[in-house]
């Protein structure tokens, strides 16, 4: 029963949060940015778990020391330069919300890196490669329908980088630290016993990586009602593909550095060849 309550609590935590998105009429930014106070509150109340576990699994407390506090320094940068000489003087208030998301990110990555285990980072590799490689060759076959090239060509390294840079630090934040690190270590956790509780790894993976896929429903155009029903397989089976080893490489990490870096790698290529 309490495996059940569970995956109806993460249910739940996901349809409340698309029908905001729906009721509001929310744009993309707005639309993750909301995650961030209903991921505060999952994570207080209903997991009744610390906010520094959504980025280290089992972290006891948080700290960055010098060392993090370089690292959080060096990725604030990126988005920071983008909020003060792009966001702010256009008055894109959600864009610089976002940039805001990342900076504060920034922090939050340099504390998991800091904590990020050699020995777990290695048990975890697979599941990073799988994720990295599934994600790249789905946006690869997407890019291929509108134009034959799939190669990030190097006028667009640069671009490449700083889509990373910024993906990687929102992620710690925005989307990657609610599906992995919130709900997904809701219904699947290692407690200090050693005894796992939380039902199928599988299951729960796939569960998690299902739902992800649906909740990018309201972001998609108003269209009709055989388009809504098509885009839903598709958006389970590709989520579904990806998210599955996004779990694993969660769950054997311990932290949120591989999954993010695997997303933000992801994310970045589509935006260099789409």
């Amino acid at each position: 029963m309490d495996v059940a309550r569970k995956y109806i609590e993460v249910l739940a935590f996901v349809a409340l949060w698309m029908a905001l998105g729906w009721i509001f009429h929310l744009d993309t930014n707005s639309y993750l940015l909301i995650g961030v106070p209903l991921v505060v509150l999952f994570q207080r109340f209903v997991r009744q778990r610390p906010l520094r576990q959504l980025w280290v699994r089992d972290a006891a407390a948080f700290r960055l020391g010098l060392v993090g506090s370089i690292i959080s320094v060096l990725l604030i940068l990126a988005p920071g330069y983008d909020l003060i000489f792009v966001a702010v003087p256009k008055k894109s208030w959600n864009v610089a919300l976002w940039f805001l998301c990342a900076m504060a990110g920034a922090v939050f990555a340099a504390f998991a890196i800091t904590q990020q285990r050699a020995n777990a980072a290695r048990r975890a590799l697979p599941s990073f490669i799988s994720a990295v490689l599934i994600g790249m060759a789905i946006m690869a076959v997407s890019a291929l329908a509108s134009h034959p090239g799939i190669g990030v060509p190097l006028s667009k390294l640069y671009l490449l980088i700083k889509q990373f840079l910024l993906y990687f630090a929102v992620t710690f934040v925005l989307e990657e630290v609610a599906f992995p690190g919130a709900l997904d270590s809701h219904i699947y956790q290692l407690p200090t016993d050693g005894q796992r509780r939380g039902g199928s790894a599988w299951l729960s993976a796939i569960f998690v990586s299902a739902l992800w896929g649906i909740w990018h429903l309201p972001l998609l155009p108003t269209g009709g009602a055989a388009a809504f029903a098509a885009a839903i397989p598709m958006l389970i089976i590709v989520h579904t593909l990806t998210g599955v080893p996004l779990s694993f490489c969660w769950r054997a990490s311990g932290t949120l550095v591989l999954p993010a870096a695997a997303h933000a790698l992801i994310d970045s290529y589509r935006n260099c060849v789409q």
